[in-house]
């Protein structure tokens, strides 16, 4: 069968882009405690060719650049798509930690550490520093991605451009109507908790789950886009390093929301998500922006929650708007 992976420039718009692996060695502080960490991260430079010029016309901009932040049981391959969508940016996608090529965060003795919601913003915080990141440039999460940032955002004080909320996390998953799946999803993850490892290992890489999974979230009716998300999730989704700090971040996932974080958030956001999106409500998002004091919403039609996957060009085309108005672009 033809590989998906040759179809993406039909879906971002513009070709596929390689990223360039880098490593870096982090040093965390978390409330007193220096923690570490590996970061394992792909830079996508800027495509050459011209770039929005300054007002008067006489200079040529560098590149924007951005940080992006993937979601729970995803890694970077995930914003593939973003990245092909967006050329005229520099983005660095790092893998969070316990996902993918990361390993865990660690303390002084090399002893993994809970992974709690403030220890992924204090990575986010520290990948940022490493790459001089913050003055002028702009911060993006996706999914649980989204909670992350807004989490960093809200308490740090690097000068970020704005901050961008792709399949923002409006709202509680323990609510009515969602209450009946989200309870099914904390008995597999307790579930997967208690069994012996090999067994919890299984569960949590199970096909037939991730056919149900498939089936609540993906939104197109393209044949070829559907098996693209179906590829990315069987290759990607049991990338984690061991089951303890999976099972944090579910935590850190389920029980918070970028909305717990709004009223910190004092600089221009971008909420960019999918109006059949199943995980939020209309009501959640709108409230979600009315709680930012710089909030803007924009909906992109005929999609839900995967709108990295499914509509990386239209969202691409949001991000653009958004740094088009805060003069990046």
């Amino acid at each position: 069968m033809k590989s998906p992976v040759q179809d993406v420039p039909a879906w971002s718009g513009y070709p596929h882009r390689e990223g360039i692996a880098e490593q870096l060695s982090l040093t965390l502080s978390l409330n007193g405690r220096t923690l570490h960490a590996e970061a394992h991260l792909w830079r996508f430079p800027a495509a050459p060719g011209p770039l929005a010029h300054a007002s008067d016309g006489a200079q040529s901009r560098a590149a924007p650049r951005m940080l992006m932040i993937h979601g729970f049981r995803g890694d970077h391959h995930g914003l593939q798509l973003m990245a092909d969508a967006l050329p005229e940016f520099e983005l660095m996608v790092p893998d969070l930690p316990g996902f993918n090529a990361a390993p865990p965060v660690t303390d002084d003795a090399g002893s993994r550490v809970e992974h709690t919601l403030e220890v992924y913003a204090a990575y986010v915080s520290a990948v940022s520093e490493a790459l001089r990141l913050g003055s002028g440039d702009l911060l993006l999460g996706h999914s649980f991605g989204t909670i992350v940032t807004a989490a960093h955002a809200a308490h740090t004080d690097l000068p970020w451009a704005g901050l961008i909320l792709s399949a923002p996390v409006s709202e509680t998953i323990f609510r009515w109507p969602a209450m009946v799946g989200a309870a099914a999803v904390e008995a597999y993850y307790q579930l997967s908790r208690i069994l012996p490892e090999r067994a919890g290992h299984a569960l949590l890489r199970s096909g037939t789950i991730m056919e149900i999974t498939n089936v609540s979230l993906i939104s197109s009716r393209d044949p070829a886009l559907r098996e693209y998300v179906r590829d990315q999730h069987r290759r990607f989704f049991g990338g984690y390093s061991d089951i303890a700090t999976l099972l944090d971040a579910y935590r850190a996932s389920s029980r918070s929301t970028a909305a717990d974080f709004a009223e910190g958030l004092s600089l221009p956001v971008l909420l960019a998500a999918g109006a059949e999106d199943s995980l939020g409500t209309p009501q959640g998002r709108r409230r979600l922006r009315d709680a930012l004091p710089q909030g803007h919403l924009e909906l992109v039609r005929g999609v839900g929650h995967l709108i990295h996957y499914e509509k990386p060009a239209e969202l691409g085309r949001s991000v653009r708007r958004f740094a088009r108005s805060l003069q990046l672009l």
